[in-house]
This record gives C-alpha cells, sequence and structure tokens, in this order.
C-alpha cells in the first residue's frame, strides 16, 4: 500500500511542473480486482478519508484520458474541468453520508405540538454582513437533553475518527473510557418509563411503542401487530408528538 507520508491520500494536490492543482477521486476498494487494476495501471492505493469515512482506496486522477500506442493514459487537464468531474464522482457519496446523518439526528419539539428533526446548524444572532462572525453556528449535542432520544441505528465508525496530525500522517483514534457506567441502565430505565407514560396517556400505541423503542422497523412492527403498514406509519407520528411530550417531564440531573 502506498505510504501515507508522501500525500498520497490527499484528494487535491499542487501539480509540481504547473503549480495548479491536480483532483484525485478516492475509488473505495471493495474488490481484490480493483487492488489489481490499480497496480496494473500504475495508480496510487492508500487509505484516506472521504467524507466521514476512512477508506482504502485507489486515487484516481480526475485528468481526461487518451490512447497512446494501444495504452490509455491520463493527460493535461484544466484544473476546473477536474474539479467538477471530481465533485460529480463523490457526489452521491456525501448525498447518502448527509442523508444518514441527518435520519439519525434528534427528533425535538416544534413548538407548535408536534416535533421536528434537529437542524445541523442555526443562524448567528450576532452575526453582521461585512463582518468577521460566520452566518451559521454548529448545533452541539453535548449537553441537550435530547440527545439520549437519538435514533438508535445511528453509529459512528471508530475509523473515521483518524485525524491528520501536525506532522501529515494520520492518526488512529484511541477510544476514552466511559464516563458514566450507568448510562445503558439510565437508557432501559428511560424506556420503560417511556412505555408507561404511552400506556396511560394512549393505551393502543403502548406495543407499537415497545416494539419502535426494541428498534424494529414499521414494516417489521405490522407484521407483529398484523395490522396494515399504513396504520403502522400513521401512529408512529402520534408516537413523535408523546415522545416530544415525555421529555418534556425529564428532570436533567
Amino acid at each position: 500500500m502506498s505510504s501515507i507520508h508522501n500525500n498520497s491520500y490527499q484528494h487535491v494536490r499542487k501539480n509540481p511542473i504547473t503549480g495548479e492543482d491536480d483532483y484525485f477521486y478516492p475509488m473505495e476498494i471493495t474488490d481484490p480486482s480493483i487492488t489489481a487494476l490499480a497496480r496494473e495501471r500504475g495508480l496510487e492505493i492508500t487509505r484516506t478519508r472521504l467524507g466521514n469515512r476512512t477508506i482504502d482506496a485507489v486515487m484516481v486522477p480526475c485528468k481526461n484520458t487518451a490512447t497512446i500506442n494501444g495504452v490509455e493514459v491520463f493527460v493535461d487537464t484544466p484544473t476546473d474541468v477536474q474539479r467538477q468531474r471530481y465533485l460529480e464522482y463523490i457526489r452521491d457519496e456525501l448525498a447518502e453520508q448527509d442523508a444518514k446523518r441527518q435520519d439519525g439526528r434528534c427528533q425535538i419539539p416544534d413548538g407548535r405540538g408536534g416535533v421536528k428533526r434537529c437542524p445541523c446548524r442555526v443562524p448567528n444572532p450576532d452575526y453582521v454582513p461585512g463582518g468577521d462572525q460566520p452566518k451559521t453556528l454548529p448545533v452541539k449535542c453535548q449537553g441537550c437533553k435530547f440527545e439520549q432520544f437519538k435514533q438508535a441505528h445511528t453509529t459512528i465508525v471508530v475509523s473515521a475518527l483518524d485525524h491528520e496530525n501536525e506532522a501529515g500522517e494520520f492518526e488512529s483514534y484511541e477510544i476514552p473510557a466511559t464516563k458514566d457506567m450507568l448510562a445503558a441502565d439510565r437508557f432501559l430505565e428511560l424506556r420503560q418509563e417511556f412505555i408507561a407514560f404511552v400506556r396511560e396517556r394512549h393505551p393502543k400505541l403502548a406495543d407499537q411503542a415497545e416494539l419502535k423503542t426494541l428498534e424494529f422497523t414499521n414494516s417489521e412492527i405490522a407484521r407483529l401487530l398484523d395490522q396494515p403498514t399504513s396504520t403502522v406509519t400513521s401512529r408512529g407520528e402520534k408516537l413523535k408528538a408523546l415522545v416530544a411530550a415525555f421529555i418534556d417531564t425529564i428532570i436533567i440531573p
């Protein structure tokens, strides 16, 4: 595998001859044949980042190609053409990552008796056009009372936390020791409290609430409860409102 000390993992690099930027698309290695083809063509193989994932990839130049003496080679290509091609190549991957990131954000009260997905960014009250403050600010989860209700299927791959140090080398993320050993127990307590909350206010939704907190999908719940999926889906909207109401009853220690 190519050394990570020679910047082979970078997607954008300065061409030593022209001084212009060259773009490289990280084609993820999902099959040994990709590695074999890369070696045959003399392409770099390295570990790199793509969005929020760290992957083993072949760095494919985003240049035009030409056939010379029966061999396809990459030829000089304007930077703006390379950039557009690079963006086209990574668009689907980044869109999928963004969809997962949005899907995993908490359901919070919308101020109208319903719920909404927590935004990634909010307007910056200190923003002034032409000033030095950003227009929006990231929404931080730390300390938020809704954080524990994030969808359970949302995960962060540890390799995604690898980072580049000051020497330009990748360092693996070290998992910190657990601070709260009782967090799992508290979650189970809250789950039971929520189910009891639903059973008291809307008994017909209690069974669905119990299955939903166990991460069953709507189609699976429909089969288990012998109900139409449309019914489960519509009742799911009512459950969201109950989640918001339940969250308001929680006392933060």
